[in-house]
Parts: structure tokens; C-alpha cells; sequence
């Protein structure tokens, strides 16, 4: 059926355009001088931020399907080399250059002498096991890294049938205990109420940098903060949304929006676009730690350890602490931390007052 072209208006997004309806997307790009389009129909309760940002999802999802179907030719004596360069290709839009450089120099580094030339189809289950005995001497998260490179080479052989299932099995992949590896930090409820004041007194007339230093308080990631745009934050029912673009988990995520980051927030409030204007912070780390009491060691990935040492020292059960921490896998279920994380991170929010009162 021929698209009304007149029906549809530019979005800020090349090859995007959006119907009046406000519900229909026409996508289109071309390949090779050759034009291709489609109509996507988004979820019309979502908001129209979200209804676009979908699109540009559906856009990549498209052009990635058109891209494999008319430029890839399916290769039965295919090696892992080839799959991992079709994998980087595929993830030039997706992966950060930071992402891009430290997973090649991964690839290259762990996994390239072992599996590189071999080809796809004859890659076996048993391989990993020895595979496995090479990397035991890195820390349980990078070693994980390894099956989050491998898997998706493999589920790419698997789409172009050269493969019928994937030689990685679950007993494989390294399993990671994301709380109870967190170093525990001694006088961690003295250095947890010390940090919270060095913020706040530092601070004190720049909502905008104590708002940063606020969510990495409350167990938030610094480019998880960094990347927060004033669409994330719903005032009217004090929450926020982590997207997947930059979560760990590869979904949104929804938090419980502390009492203390609102209202730091709210004196600089805008209303759409970045929150945070500055793309490092590292030159403001030094002012919190010339406060007294305030570790040496004091960083953003370390006030995750500390919230975990004091929250826990509160009673504070581990399947809240993984929640707020934006954790899928503590030994809990991961549907509950997945339904239930804003629920936990209220639990957490609250223990925090009690502990700074």
C-alpha cells in the first residue's frame, strides 16, 4: 500500500518521520543508492518522547535486517573473526568508541587465539570448558565479558542457519555475585553520614553538582547520571528511568527519585535535554574529599560499595541492595528485581533518612 507522504511530518531525527496521528512511523534510508521504508506503529499509551525513541530503535532494527539480507551473504566455512567483524559492524550506532576500543582490545586480548580462526560450524561445547581454564585468573566480571562478546557472534551463525543453537551452555558462562562481591568498607554508617554532608556542605549553592554527586549517593552509576535527560524524571511521582541504552541490564529501568536529588533538581528544573552539562567530573572529586572524614578513596563507584556496607548495616536485605544498584542477578529472581526495583529502591531511600537522622 502507497505511503501519504503528506500525512507525515520530520521529526528531529534523520529518516524518521512522524504521522499526525502521532502513533505511526515512516522509517526510511537507503543502502547502496537503493531507497527502503517501512510504517512502524508505536504504543499509543506511551508518552511521544518515548513513542520516537522507540522509532529510532525500530529504525536500527530495520536497517540492520535489510543491511544482513542484501550485503551478507551467508558463509558456511565462516570463522568467529568473521562473525566478530559482522558483530562490530552491526554495533558501530550502538557501542560508544569507548565501548568499541575496550571490546576489541577484549576480543583480541582473550578470545581471539583461542577461537579466531576456527569456523563457526566447528566450534564445540567442550571448548569453553578449556577456554574457561585460560581466563580463570581475571576477576569474575571479566570473565564474564568474554560470554557477552561470545553469545551474540553465535545467535548471528544462528540467524543465518550455519549454526541450529549456540555451543555456549549455561554452566559456561562465570556466574557473578554482584553484591557479595562488593568490598565491605569498615565505619562504613560514620563515612556514610561523612560523604553526605562533605556533598551537601560543598555543594551547597550548586544544585547542580550536588545533584550529581546526590544520585551517586543513592547507588547510581556516574554515566548512568551523566546521561539523564530531564524526559527521565517524573516529578509528579517522584521517579526516574535509566534507559537501556546505558543500563547494564540492556532494559529501562525505573527508580525511586530520592527526596534530597528533587530538590536539588528542582532549583535548576528544565524541561527537556541533558540535566548535566559537563562530560567529567573527575575535577570535582577532590573538593568532596578534602572534607574531613571523607576517604581518599572516594569516587563514584565507591559510594556504590559504601551504600552497600551502611544500607546492609541497617538491615537492609541484599535483594533491595541489588535493586538499587540496578543489579538483575543476586541469587534472587529476576523477574522480581526487574517489576519490583522502584518498590526496593524506596525501601532503600527510606533506610538512608533513618540512617542520616
Amino acid at each position: 500500500m502507497a505511503i501519504d507522504r503528506k500525512a507525515f511530518t520530520k521529526t528531529k531525527f534523520q529518516n524518521i518521520k512522524i504521522h499526525k496521528d502521532g502513533i505511526k512511523f515512516w522509517l526510511n534510508f537507503k543502502i547502496a543508492g537503493k531507497q527502503y521504508s517501512k510504517i512502524w506503529n508505536s504504543n499509543p499509551v506511551h508518552t511521544r518522547v518515548d513513542r520516537i525513541r522507540q522509532a529510532q530503535n525500530q529504525l536500527e532494527v530495520f536497517r540492520n535486517e535489510i543491511t544482513r539480507k542484501e550485503n551478507i551473504e551467508a558463509n558456511t566455512e565462516g570463522t568467529v573473526d568473521d562473525y566478530w567483524n559482522m558483530l562490530v559492524e552491526d554495533k558501530k550506532r550502538k557501542w560508544s568508541d569507548a565501548q568499541m576500543s575496550k571490546n576489541k582490545s577484549y576480543y583480541n586480548t582473550y578470545i581471539k587465539k583461542m577461537f579466531g580462526s576456527k569456523m563457526i560450524k566447528d566450534v564445540k561445547p567442550a571448548m569453553f570448558t578449556a577456554f574457561n581454564r585460560t581466563i580463570n585468573h581475571l576477576a569474575t566480571r571479566t570473565q564474564k565479558m568474554a560470554y557477552e562478546l561470545l553469545m551474540p557472534i553465535f545467535n548471528l551463525a544462528i540467524e543465518d542457519e550455519i549454526i541450529y543453537s549456540s555451543p555456549i551452555k549455561k554452566n559456561h558462562v562465570p556466574k557473578r555475585k554482584a553484591i557479595e562481591e562488593k568490598k565491605s568498607i569498615t565505619r562504613a554508617e560514620e563515612k556514610y553520614r561523612a560523604v553526605y554532608k562533605a556533598i551537601n556542605k560543598v555543594y551547597a549553592d550548586d544544585p547542580h553538582n550536588r545533584a550529581i554527586f546526590l544520585f551517586g549517593f543513592h547507588g547510581r552509576r556516574r554515566n548512568e547520571v551523566l546521561t539523564l535527560q530531564w524526559e527521565d524524571i517524573n516529578f509528579d511521582n517522584d521517579s526516574y528511568i535509566i534507559r537501556k541504552k546505558v543500563s547494564k541490564v540492556n532494559a529501562d529501568m525505573t527508580f525511586r527519585l530520592p527526596d534530597d536529588v528533587r530538590n536539588a533538581l528542582l532549583e535548576f528544573r528544565d524541561t527537556s535535554g541533558n540535566i548535566f552539562k559537563v562530560n567529567s567530573i573527575v575535577h570535582l572529586y577532590k573538593n568532596i574529599r578534602n572534607e574531613p572524614n571523607v576517604p581518599k578513596e572516594f569516587t563514584f563507584h565507591w559510594m556504590r560499595n559504601l551504600s552497600v556496607s551502611a544500607l546492609s548495616a541497617m538491615g537492609v536485605e541484599v535483594t533491595h541492595l541489588s535493586a538499587m544498584l540496578g543489579h538483575t542477578d543476586s541469587g534472587t529472581i529476576r523477574k522480581y528485581l526487574s517489576l519490583q526495583r522502584e518498590a526496593s529502591t524506596t525501601v532503600t531511600n527510606e533506610a538512608s533518612k533513618r540512617l542520616l537522622s
